[in-house]
C-alpha cells in the first residue's frame, strides 16, 4: 500500500515527503487544477524543484490536471499535460476523458490515473 498525499506548496510537498509519503501530487497555478486557490499550487519552476526533492528521497511526483477542459482554453490543458511529460512526472491524474486521450496519444510513456472529481 502506498501513501499518496496532496501538496499545495513546496514546503507542504517537502513535509509530505519527509513524513513518509510514497507519492505526492501537485497541481499548477491555473484552472487545470481543482484546488486552484489563491496562494496555493505550483508554477513550473517550483514543480521542477519538487521533482528534484522527490527524486532525491525516492518518492514519486504526480501532476493533477483534474478539472474539465474548456474549449476556449484547451491549450492550457494541453500545456499542463506537456509539462508533466517534459519533466518526467511519475503520473498524470486527470478527470477529463479528452485530456486523458490527448495525454495517451501525445505522451504514451506517461502513466495516467483517473481522477474521481
Amino acid at each position: 500500500m502506498d501513501l499518496v498525499c496532496p501538496a499545495g506548496s513546496l514546503p507542504a510537498f517537502k513535509k509530505a515527503v519527509d513524513s513518509g509519503a510514497n507519492a505526492v501530487y501537485v497541481g499548477f497555478k491555473d484552472e487545470t487544477n481543482a484546488r486552484h486557490f489563491s496562494g496555493l499550487n505550483f508554477k513550473e519552476e517550483k514543480v521542477t524543484q519538487a521533482l528534484d526533492y522527490a527524486r532525491a528521497k525516492g518518492v514519486k511526483l504526480f501532476i493533477a490536471v483534474n478539472t474539465y477542459a474548456q474549449p476556449e482554453g484547451w491549450s492550457k490543458w494541453q500545456r499542463a499535460v506537456d509539462v508533466a511529460a517534459d519533466i518526467q512526472a511519475d503520473a498524470l491524474i486527470c478527470a477529463d476523458m479528452g485530456v486523458l486521450d490527448y495525454a495517451s496519444q501525445t505522451h504514451p510513456e506517461l502513466n495516467l490515473h483517473l481522477s474521481v472529481q
